[in-house]
């Protein structure tokens, strides 16, 4: 059985992570816009087309030519996406990380919105399928549509991190302190040594329980622990506790020391996103404060139900009542 948990509203959210860390990475604030887009252009940045067929938008309801939407023309969504491309257990690229970002300039608001992996959903030529398949099946541009067409959504950009990429970055800030339990201990070792294995070096192990500074390759392997403690969701958990970690890490870390790590995370990121747009919604996130994010989760509580759908554990739940509640919450009314 799938169980869900309630949010912890103090978790920092990885795509406003993503997105600040480019911001402090390039220096917006000090480093001058030459600097910055200099910088930026070692973002993978993707052109995806933006007609409503592509990207799963209705235009009944939205506007097809923008990403404003007639409930409130300064509420901008954009969809996160972070990807688990080196776990061989699965299919490569497959969205583990599912995320709506609303950048609401006219209730002066930022909200996050996390949509559960094993959500049950409608996939172009894939039929029911989990949410997080999408991705597998046509990349971030499939996984967009999806997401706009099974929760009447108008996001037109996107995105994308490896979370392994975050390996390299954590080396270079010197690790993050990580309580590990003694459960944890040799199953995030078998994760090291498959990933040691794959870059062809000697892994470093986790010799103890306690709080300890775990290593980048350490870290990832921590990360990875999906069958102690509550599942996938106590991973998410672990993840989002190493991100937080290494932001603090970071935001403690004077200016001139941060371009280094930025140009490790910057190649790790793919975005639709103008280096302009990416500037723009950073500078904003930080302006306003990461303390201040309204967090929501799909699908909410009493509107799922935990089945077993093509020989899937997935959650399906009642699609009305959800748009209409996540609509509320990202546009401040139920859907039309």
């Amino acid at each position: 059985m799938i169980k869900i948990k309630k949010m912890n509203k103090k978790v920092k959210i990885l795509l406003t992570i993503i997105l600040v860390l480019i911001i402090i990475g390039v220096g917006v604030l000090q480093g001058g816009k030459m600097l910055i887009k200099k910088e930026l252009s070692k973002v993978n940045t993707v052109s995806i087309p933006k007609t409503p067929t592509a990207i799963g938008i209705d235009s009944n309801m939205f506007k097809p030519d923008d990403s404003a939407s007639k409930k409130g023309d300064t509420i901008t969504n954009i969809l996160l996406l972070g990807i688990d491309s080196r776990d061989p257990n699965s299919d490569v690229g497959r969205s583990d990380t599912i995320m709506i970002l609303t950048v609401d300039e006219k209730n002066d608001k930022l909200k996050v919105t996390s949509i559960m992996r094993d959500s049950l959903v409608s996939i172009d030529g894939h039929g029911q399928e989990k949410i997080n398949h999408a991705h597998a099946y046509g990349g971030a541009l499939l996984a967009l549509k999806t997401v706009n067409q099974n929760y009447n959504m108008n996001i037109m950009n996107y995105v994308q991190i490896d979370f392994f990429g975050l390996e390299k970055i954590i080396d270079s800030v010197g690790g993050v302190d990580i309580d590990v339990t003694a459960a944890e201990v040799p199953v995030a070792n078998s994760y090291i040594k498959e990933i040691a294995a794959i870059e062809k070096k000697q892994p470093t192990l986790i010799t103890t329980a306690g709080l300890q500074t775990l290593s980048g390759i350490q870290a990832v392997g921590y990360s990875r622990i999906r069958y102690v403690g509550r599942s996938d969701f106590q991973r998410t958990e672990r993840q989002r506790t190493v991100l937080s970690v290494l932001f603090k890490k970071l935001s403690t870390k004077n200016i001139t020391d941060i371009p280094g790590v930025a140009d490790k995370l910057l190649p790790c990121v793919e975005t639709s996103l103008k280096s302009e747009e990416i500037m723009s919604f950073a500078k904003y996130i930080l302006t306003h404060g990461m303390s201040n994010i309204e967090q929501s989760r799909v699908p909410y509580d009493g509107l799922y139900k935990n089945e077993i759908v093509n020989k899937m554990d997935v959650l399906t739940w009642d699609k009305q009542k959800t748009i209409d509640k996540l609509h509320e919450f990202i546009f401040g009314s139920k859907a039309q």
